[in-house]
């Protein structure tokens, strides 16, 4: 998957790596919610994307999502949360 093709998704900024490190030395990645969040679709392609950016030694250590409702409502919030739960995601990926 290249960015140039994710552009238009990417400039929605639905979710990004902050370049940020949790405890254990694990990336940070931020998702932004707000009440005109776009398609799960979309922000699961992003997802995709941004998780594949990283080095195998890098994922070794984990993610941390940081899901952030606060300009969002409580519904939409609980189906990312959900969304995150149920696809397969790196090992050690904690979501806060």
């Amino acid at each position: 998957m290249e960015a140039t093709t994710m552009l238009p998704i990417l400039k929605k900024k639905l979710a990004f790596l902050s370049g940020g490190k949790d405890r254990r030395s694990g990336l940070i990645l931020t998702i932004p919610l707000s009440s005109d969040q776009t398609s799960m679709e979309e922000l699961s392609t992003t997802l995709d994307y941004l998780l594949s950016i990283p080095s195998q030694k890098c994922k070794a250590r984990g993610f941390t999502v940081i899901v952030d409702g606060r300009k969002s409502q409580w519904n939409i919030v609980k189906t990312v949360v959900l969304m995150l739960q149920n696809r397969r995601l790196p090992p050690g990926l904690a979501v806060c």
